[in-house]
């Protein structure tokens, strides 16, 4: 456990944005209970296809596919000759199942609740599964027992969404499935239910306690009774009332606003408002200046990976180096943490041949002999709500929003920052009629997540909030930059570094939409400095380019650009060079290097001095974190 809480045709301009529309969303499997799971079939599915008018009639065969990772249900329409509702239950893993036949069947009925409901159940001579009696005959294979548990906790309703019933039912909690279901009559508020009942959260008043990972998972199953807390996410924030004794749970919307605050370690100070009052609250005592409340805890699920290793919590251990954070070395960082979560006073330890010593305590690290000091800071590893949706099931879940577009003709399953063999990037839905056009990508596509976490790798989520990723499709300037990577890849010497590159690039509002249009012009450059030369530069990491990214008022977004860059051979840049120097090669004695860079060993900065050679692929706008929180 780590720290406790104290710590051709004509052209139109494009000057309206185009979103695309993502794929249809796969259907939403809620469990309403340990033994009752709910299918939401998607609202564009066809349900006037025979299938669906067979399951309404009862005339349809079930057949179960189970492996350790998968359950597959095919429904097959029967004819008139073929008879009574029957299932078999098959297995893809070295099991072997109960096989469909007269004796040692498994029974499953179909009953039409409206014609936008059908309830799978199994019947009662399902029983005849269980292990029989000592001392008399088993009706099925030795398998049979697997068989019953795999079923019996697979009773399944089938439902089309009716927006309405979101607001006007739950779920009856008493009215659920035995443990060997049966056929129940559905009552009117069971038909109605499409939504699971709200879940249970608590907390304790003890801070030394973790939240319930198993609860996290949906696989705890003492409920209120748990001595661990149940909260919607592994990490929660709360308040502490002196008036009430209380701690009082800071609400959902901010919860994970403060979270990626705390995550980022150069955050100390930030605050906190309550209505028309503010206050401060400090990271490192958890101490709030606030007459309503004064004190801030944060609860944490879990660090070991061994029992959980889906979502358990990560920490980093960071020192002090002249008003800069640095990230201790692996082996140092897994020593420390160590020693922290076995509640150790200090620890000693080695860095060359100086000893030094951190105080757990105070968080100080002393040098043993010069007796100088640095402040040392732990932060939790931040994990936002996206990247653990597939396994968090006890949280809030939301959508993002819908597209308000029509589908274009675009792949948006693809990662746009891989090779592709056409001449147009897949992700494109091609305007042709426009001089360019920039077409939002929808969040939560493979297209969007791809160029979010390359952006975040050096900009993270705890310092800046993406508000869109819009992708640049200029047919004129796509065109000369592929004639340019063409004439490249034919001419280029065998080498090891890449041809082309990924890059960013930050500039204001006004420069964006002047390069969506006409590409970066390297006959305007200047304005920010020529340290190699009179080029358009681009930067390897989004944190240095977004220091050229200026605010626009009154939203605060900035603007960034994700480039295509074709790189080359790359030499030195010099303040003077209005265009990369000649190649002083025996073996290629005429032309000239492509690309100047800062550091020619580990170039950071590439500077392109031909158009040609680049192209704004993604123009990504977004705004800094907000240091107040509101609560």
């Amino acid at each position: 456990m780590m720290p406790s809480s104290r710590k051709g045709k004509k052209r139109k301009s494009a000057d309206s944005v185009v979103v695309l529309k993502p794929p249809s969303k796969p259907s939403k499997v809620t469990f309403l209970s340990p033994s009752l799971v709910l299918l939401e079939i998607p609202a564009d599915t066809n349900t006037s296809l025979p299938v669906w008018e067979a399951m309404r009639s009862q005339l349809v065969d079930i057949a179960w596919t189970i492996n350790p990772y998968s359950i597959s249900v095919n429904l097959t329409p029967l004819t008139a000759k073929q008879g009574k509702i029957t299932t078999s239950t098959q297995t893809e893993s070295t099991s072997t199942l109960v096989p469909p036949s007269t004796t040692g069947q498994a029974q499953m009925m179909i009953q039409a609740l409206s014609p936008q409901q059908v309830i799978l159940s199994l019947s009662q001579n399902s029983t005849q599964f269980l292990p029989s009696p000592p001392g008399q005959p088993q009706n099925s294979p030795s398998t049979s027992t697997l068989a019953t548990s795999l079923i019996v906790c697979l009773p399944l309703f089938i439902t089309s969404p009716q927006p309405s019933l979101h607001q006007t039912s739950t779920l009856n909690q008493t009215q659920v499935l035995p443990s060997i279901p049966t056929l129940i009559p559905p009552t009117k508020q069971q038909a109605l239910s499409v939504e699971p009942p709200p879940s249970l959260f608590h907390t304790k008043i003890s801070s030394d306690i973790q939240i319930c990972d198993n609860f996290l998972l949906n696989v705890c199953h003492a409920g209120n009774m748990c001595n661990m807390h149940h909260t919607p996410y592994p990490f929660h924030w709360q308040l502490w009332s002196p008036v009430t004794h209380n701690w009082i749970d800071i609400p959902h919307r901010s919860q994970v606003s403060l979270e990626r605050l705390y995550c980022d370690v150069n955050q100390e100070v930030i605050c906190i408002k309550d209505g028309h009052v503010k206050s401060h609250l400090d990271f490192t005592s958890m101490d709030l200046d606030d007459c309503k409340y004064d004190r801030v805890r944060r609860l944490t699920n879990s660090d070991s990976l061994i029992m959980y290793p889906l979502l358990a919590s990560k920490w980093k251990i960071y020192w002090l180096d002249h008003y800069i954070w640095k990230e201790f070395s692996l082996t140092l960082s897994t020593l420390l943490l160590k020693k922290m979560s076995e509640k150790e006073p200090e620890c000693s330890y080695f860095i060359g041949s100086q000893e030094y010593k951190l105080d757990f305590t105070t968080m100080v690290q002393i040098n043993v002999t010069t007796r100088f000091y640095r402040e040392v800071r732990c932060r939790p590893v931040y994990r936002s709500p996206d990247s653990m949706k597939h396994y968090l099931k006890a949280g809030i879940q939301s959508d993002p929003a819908e597209p308000v577009s029509d589908p274009p003709g675009a792949d948006l399953s693809v990662d746009p920052l891989k090779e592709f063999s056409s001449w147009y990037p897949p992700v494109w839905r091609l305007a042709s009629e426009q001089d360019f056009s920039l077409v939002e990508l929808p969040a939560g596509t493979a297209a969007y997540r791809c160029v979010q976490n390359f952006f975040h790798e050096s900009l993270p989520e705890t310092e800046v909030d993406i508000i869109s990723i819009q992708q640049v499709e200029n047919l004129l300037h796509w065109d000369k930059y592929q004639r340019q990577k063409a004439h490249m890849q034919k001419h280029q010497e065998v080498s090891t570094e890449p041809l082309e590159r990924h890059l960013f690039h930050g500039t204001n509002k006004e420069a964006s939409e002047e390069i969506c249009r006409t590409n970066f012009d390297p006959r305007i450059a200047g304005l920010n400095g020529t340290s190699c030369g009179f080029g358009s530069y681009f930067s390897i990491s989004a944190s240095y380019s977004n220091t050229f990214s200026a605010i626009a008022r009154p939203n605060g977004i900035h603007h960034m650009f994700l480039a295509k860059v074709l790189v080359g051979n790359v030499t030195q840049g010099m303040p003077n060079y209005r265009r990369p120097p000649p190649i002083k090669s025996k073996t290629r004695p005429i032309g000239h290097y492509d690309t100047c860079v800062d550091d020619v060993k580990n170039p950071t900065m590439f500077v392109v001095f031909d158009s040609c050679q680049c192209y704004p692929y993604y123009l990504i706008k977004y705004k800094d974190l907000p240091k107040e929180i509101e609560i």
